[in-house]
């Protein structure tokens, strides 16, 4: 019905899947889920389904009106865990569907894959997409992967003193590049800029203005005039990836 009217499913509950009795069975007295279920689920791109169990856990925190994912009481980590694994699916994909993208778009294409600490899921550089909020003086660095996404905030003023190739701070041992015309590097307008000077201060680089170029990556062009064209893989690398080799 959703999918008729235009609202896209992101995960599938299958409530009051199973129970596990005293002696450590798992028993599904509806069956461990049904054919209907299973059949929708995979005709939704990336759509997962989640078996959520009959849990007096959770209904003593309904009755005392204390949800269990507040609560945290620790002989309900089963369901915690089922908790959290549909909370993140869920997040992951509603990021993906803001940004217009969908599980597929990263098939079928040579991967740069990278991981970050405390995250489960691997990362393609190609899926990184950068946003500007000019009115804080910060960029939205996102990955996207197949089960999700993930998203770090870093200052204007960091990511200029960035190599734009390497990933490196520059006044901490990287080095500018020589001027490269064109796509491939970093093109600098101000002439005056060179590789020794001092990186301008925070406050006369914004507004600024971004552009995607292709999947190499995003130029762009400060309020002093400099316009730097970063790699995909150096912004992933400032938001914390590691390649994976």
């Amino acid at each position: 019905m959703f999918t008729s009217m235009g609202v896209p499913t992101l995960a599938m509950v299958e409530n009051m899947a199973y129970f596990e009795c005293e002696g450590g069975g798992k028993h599904y007295p509806f069956g461990k889920h049904s054919k209907e279920l299973s059949s929708f689920a995979s005709d939704i791109e990336g759509c997962n389904v989640y078996q959520m169990p009959i849990s007096s856990h959770a209904n003593e925190a309904n009755d005392k009106g204390s949800p269990l994912c507040l609560s945290r009481p620790s002989i309900s980590s089963n369901e915690l865990s089922i908790f959290e694994s549909l909370a993140n699916d869920v997040a992951g994909r509603l990021l993906q569907l803001q940004h217009g993208r969908t599980a597929n778009d990263y098939k079928d294409i040579e991967q740069n894959l990278v991981v970050f600490n405390n995250e489960p899921s691997t990362f393609d550089v190609a899926s990184l997409h950068l946003d500007v909020d000019n009115s804080k003086k910060s960029f939205q660095i996102r990955l996207f992967s197949e089960s999700g996404a993930f998203q770090n905030i870093v200052s204007g003023d960091k990511l200029r003193k960035l190599h734009p190739k390497l990933g490196v701070d520059i006044e901490s041992g990287g080095s500018l590049p020589e001027n490269v015309e064109g796509d491939k590097t970093i093109s600098v307008s101000k002439t005056s800029m060179s590789k020794n000077e001092t990186i301008c201060s925070k406050s006369k680089l914004f507004p600024c203005k971004i552009q995607k170029k292709g999947s190499y990556g995003y130029a762009i062009k400060w309020a002093d005039g400099a316009s730097i064209i970063y790699t995909m893989s150096s912004l992933a690398k400032l938001a914390g990836a590691k390649r994976i080799d």
